[in-house]
């Protein structure tokens, strides 16, 4: 007989786990060029990635006018990088994140994303389609049937671009006394890959100090200074803009005794495993076209030996000194330096342990979006007037590379996972001996009145490569060890 049916004594049943928030100030000493602030975090329960960065921007004497964060990732455009350590390991470092995270986290409906997210971020974009033609000129010369353009309801209404006087802004203005501003919050998850659905477990690491760095982008990156509207741009000076009360909000979740003595019990038996997703950055170049539809084929080692590789991002941005669009779009205007660009005929394919993941090159663009869905786990959400550059649409009459906001938000994307659930396991290992290869093929058109830009110039690329990662807790004689993977 199963003695269990016999046991009448009265099990004990976990309760619910209690949440404990801290704000917590920087380390090191904030001065007015302080963009890189440390933070401890206390070795105790659970570190929830609902636990945010707060901080202020003010506006300082050299803005020429009005200014605000973008509306298209808003003051999460402002975190450079993070990086979260325990000890002398490091367990995330995430650079140039700024763009991978809006790609990953702000893939949401438009209603969540603005209302939502803009809650914390100060992020709003609405666009909208041109029912009729008129003469007004917003963006260029013409304004035809179907032009894209961003519309009074996002955080900027710009009015007639042509005629700063009626651009005005509409929410998150900037002010000059700190206490006026408003406050942006920047969830962890969204800034480290090992707190995406998962829990940090802080007091596992009783003999290391756990320390999170974030580092602040300059403002011409991500503000808006509506005062160069005549000037070619909205692209704020790295001066107009002042980082304040940067805190930490920690939210440390207390759970049972119970269940923290499970985790206990692993780390004195064979050692707890963390096992967790990190973002990898490799940065290279594509040089210039000569000759406007001139073939070029570039391959780009990204090393990887030995790593677990579980998606790969390729984000492209003319180079700044021949960048065709920055300040001459109204979109440019509007994301800055978050723009992921593309060009009008490109393809590409993986190379992986020598053999080509794709039977031939990726050239059509919904398939390359639908790929890009396919890392994300769900269907891709920005505007198809953001990401999709479409030669026909444009030969059609439709829209114009240089309307609105047509075709600056375009990365390409591989799928390396097998299937199988959990981070160790499901990637597709790399072997020695064989590094990572993105193969990448482009035709670019030269300038072509009314249809499009010049795509010729060369691109400044990162790639972006979520890799699995694992931290092992074990119990020491006369203490814990902490051995983080490579």
């Amino acid at each position: 007989m199963n003695p269990n049916l016999i046991d009448y004594e009265i099990q004990d049943i976990p309760q619910q786990s209690d949440i404990r928030t801290e704000e917590t100030e920087p380390l090191n000493p904030a001065t007015a060029n302080t963009r890189v602030f440390q933070f401890k975090i206390n070795n105790t329960g659970f570190l929830d990635g609902t636990s945010m960065i707060t901080f202020k921007l003010a506006k300082t004497a050299t803005a020429t006018g009005l200014v605000r964060v973008n509306c298209w990732n808003g003051g999460l455009g402002a975190i450079k990088s993070a990086v979260l350590r325990v000890g002398d390991f490091e367990i995330c470092n995430t650079q140039d994140l700024s763009r991978i995270a809006t790609l990953r986290h702000l893939n949401e409906d438009m209603s969540v994303r603005n209302n939502l997210h803009g809650y914390y971020l100060g992020n709003s974009l609405s666009c909208s389609v041109d029912a009729t033609a008129g003469t007004t000129a917003v963006d260029g010369t013409d304004k035809g049937v179907g032009q894209v353009r961003v519309n009074a309801n996002s955080g900027i209404s710009y009015g007639e671009i042509t005629g700063g006087a009626n651009a005005s802004v509409h929410s998150y203005s900037m002010n000059t006394d700190v206490t006026k501003c408003e406050k942006y919050g920047i969830p962890l998850y969204m800034l480290f890959p090992a707190l995406e659905n998962r829990q940090f477990p802080l007091f596992l690491f009783q003999d290391y100090p756990v320390i999170l760095e974030v580092e602040f982008r300059e403002a011409s990156a991500y503000v808006n200074d509506l005062g160069l509207v005549n000037a070619g741009g909205l692209r704020a000076i790295d001066s107009a803009v002042s980082i304040n009360q940067v805190k930490l909000v920690v939210d440390y979740v207390l759970p049972p005794s119970l269940i923290m003595n499970k985790y206990l019990d692993d780390v004195a038996k064979d050692g707890y495993r963390f096992e967790y997703p990190k973002i990898n950055l490799v940065k290279k170049t594509i040089p210039a076209v000569a000759t406007a539809r001139e073939e070029q084929e570039v391959q780009h080692r990204l090393g990887q030996e030995g790593k677990e590789i579980l998606s790969l991002y390729q984000f492209k941005t003319f180079s700044s000194a021949t960048d065709p669009l920055d300040g001459a779009v109204m979109g440019n205007r509007v994301l800055l330096s978050q723009k992921i660009d593309g060009c009008d005929i490109e393809e590409y394919n993986v190379e992986v342990n020598g053999q080509d993941i794709y039977p031939d090159f990726k050239y059509n663009n919904a398939s390359q979006y639908n790929e890009v869905s396919n890392c994300l786990d769900k269907a891709l959400k920005v505007p198809r007037c953001m990401y999709f550059t479409d030669p026909n649409t444009q030969s059609a009459g439709l829209t114009t590379l240089a309307s609105g906001l047509k075709g600056i938000q375009k990365p390409l994307a591989c799928d390396l996972r097998n299937g199988n659930a959990g981070i160790i396991g499901s990637g597709t290992p790399v072997s020695k001996g064989s590094p990572l290869i993105f193969k990448y093929r482009r035709k670019p058109s030269g300038a072509v009145a009314n249809r499009t830009l010049d795509m010729r110039p060369a691109f400044d690329v990162d790639y972006h490569i979520l890799q699995s990662g694992v931290a092992v807790i074990k119990k020491m004689g006369t203490g814990t060890s902490v051995t983080v993977q490579a």
